[in-house]
């Protein structure tokens, strides 16, 4: 593996792959539409409903037991700490330990939430059981195609997902007239399908040695350690982005979380820009001198924090046209609660990229405070706010808890780096002199 000692060198690298990210997630995207068109427009929002909690839920509980060892591997492995095959004997000890107290506590949880009253909706739930071991498995095998740095195998992974997923979603309504069930079957067998391409790319990274070997002494401590410093803070923001539909799910019923999932579904569109960035950035930094990161990170910040606004700015206007286009007049309600929400994921762009820093500094716990505040904030603003104004109060309330977590985000970042705010913010002339080169290249390629 190449490696990469000046800061222009290591811009340009995760800008390239950012951009092969990118690309490969708007692919995603652009699979993912009639994917949704298809849920919403056949099941109605009763039916989106109950398909976006049986999706959500159980992936809440996959996540929250991992203990943030995903992460721990993406790190060691691209400090080349730990071998390939002892991460997966771990990562394969992992999956079954969580599965054995995360699926109990899961249908533990359906038996006590009111939101689950409704008898058909709680049978559905219960088939979701079975996501949790296939997520945990998605989750480790994206850690490990992260931490060998193959960025290509990660993007060829996910949309090899989503297409399987609309097929599937195809044949699930228009040929067995499945409804919700056939649906959650549907996203339960195309979610395997990274886990397959993760194990066919460690397969050829070890050329015919074990896949799977015994962690060795230490290695467990040496994970949960770094794990459990951000993953406090991850789980945190998994439920500030979450925690709204869980009461709106109890307070106001299936029709308004069908409704609000829409709106979170293409506001959500715009944080591909700085997850793209996130996910190449993560692992570069671990590989870099803190020097180094400290110069990268605000050049990536800025850039993907411009890309996301002006995306922002155009989903905005065109945000009415969409939902008629897509989903009909029966979600045309969800247009307040979306436009809401789009300059609150266009902030927290810049959180989303500088938590690659945090983590890949080995400094996580300043994204688990900023996360644990916010998230605070989120759930107080949804309890006041989402009685009165509904769907709309919810989408304000998530609008200022990321608003607050970029700015505590930017503020942990300055003091650890010594980076001002205009420079991790505001594009600047040498930007436009990369973006230049790339285009050029570009242009000569053709």
């Amino acid at each position: 593996m190449r490696d990469y000692v000046d800061g222009e060198s290591s811009a340009r690298t995760v800008f390239r792959h950012s951009l092969m990210t990118f690309t490969s997630r708007i692919g995603i995207v652009l699979i993912n539409i009639p994917t949704s068109i298809l849920i919403a427009r056949l099941l109605g929002t009763t039916g989106q409903g109950t398909y976006i909690s049986a999706v959500t839920f159980p992936a809440l509980f996959a996540f929250i037991g991992l203990l943030g060892i995903d992460s721990s591997h993406t790190y060691l492995l691209s400090q080349k700490r730990y071998t390939v095959a002892q991460v997966n004997g771990q990562g394969l000890l992992m999956t079954l330990a969580v599965t054995a107290v995360a699926v109990p506590c899961y249908l533990l949880f359906l038996q006590f939430y009111s939101g689950a009253a409704d008898p058909f909706l709680a049978s559905v739930l219960r088939l979701s059981a079975v996501l949790i071991p296939i997520l945990l498995l998605k989750y480790l095998s994206v850690a490990l195609l992260l931490g060998m740095h193959r960025i290509r195998w990660f993007n060829v992974a996910n949309l090899l997902q989503a297409a399987l997923l609309l097929a599937l979603m195809c044949l699930n309504l228009f040929v067995f007239h499945g409804g919700p069930r056939g649906a959650i079957l549907a996203y339960i067998a195309s979610e395997f399908s990274v886990t397959g391409v993760a194990l066919l790319v460690a397969r050829r990274e070890l050329r015919g040695k074990r896949m799977f070997e015994r962690p060795p002494p230490g290695m467990f401590k040496r994970s949960i350690i770094y794990g459990l410093q951000g993953h406090v803070g991850n789980v945190f923001v998994t439920f500030m982005y979450r925690f709204d539909m869980f009461l709106i799910l109890s307070l106001a019923g299936l029709h308004m979380q069908g409704l609000y999932s829409i709106a979170v579904l293409l506001a959500e569109k715009l944080s591909h820009i700085p997850h793209s960035v996130q996910v190449v950035l993560f692992p570069r930094l671990s590989s870099l001198e803190q020097e180094e990161a400290n110069e990268l990170t605000p050049r990536v910040t800025r850039n993907a924090f411009l890309v996301t606004l002006l995306a922002g700015a155009v989903l905005y206007l065109l945000s009415r046209s969409l939902v008629l286009l897509f989903y009909g007049e029966e979600f045309l309600p969800a247009l307040r609660a979306l436009r809401v929400l789009i300059p609150g994921v266009a902030m927290l762009s810049i959180a989303v990229v500088l938590s690659g820093y945090f983590s890949g500094s080995d400094r996580r716990i300043y994204q688990t405070i900023a996360a644990a505040v916010a998230f605070a904030v989120n759930a107080g603003l949804c309890f006041l706010w989402i009685p009165s104004h509904g769907i709309e109060g919810a989408a304000w309330a998530s609008t200022t808890a990321y608003t607050l977590q970029s700015a505590l985000m930017l503020a942990f970042f300055r003091r650890l780096s010594g980076r001002g705010l205009a420079e991790t913010i505001f594009i600047r002339r040498e930007d436009l002199v990369l973006y230049g080169g790339i285009l050029k290249k570009l242009a000569r390629r053709q």
